[in-house]
């Protein structure tokens, strides 16, 4: 227990100082203003407007079920192909197999 402790104090200290040097760098440093700046702005309007921030959610997960449907539709498409496949492939390698046996003797003779 007393290593789990040690790990996850050292992850901290680690994230923290990380965070840290990189806040050195001004190019850095106005990024993560301007984030917290725009992150601030959207939570100020979806505290403004609740009704927001219910629409945008609504309309993400319809997006999902969009996307999950069409991929699914994809999924028995391509599971309908490989079902033809399994059914034809025998069908050509048994047309194949004629051929070969038609044209062989024929060439053997010559």
């Amino acid at each position: 227990m007393a290593n789990e402790n040690k790990l996850v104090r050292g992850i901290v200290i680690g994230a923290l100082v990380g965070a840290a040097v990189s806040l050195l760098d001004k190019h850095t440093r106005e990024d993560v203003i301007q984030a917290g700046k725009n992150v601030s702005s959207k939570i100020k309007g979806y505290v403004d407007e609740p009704t927001t921030l219910t629409s945008e959610v609504k309309q993400k997960i319809d997006n999902v079920k969009d996307k999950v449907q069409e991929v699914s539709e994809d999924l028995s498409f391509l599971n309908e192909k490989v079902k033809e496949l399994r059914e034809t492939t025998p069908q050509v390698v048994g047309l194949v197999q004629e051929t070969k046996e038609r044209f062989i003797p024929k060439r053997d003779q010559s």
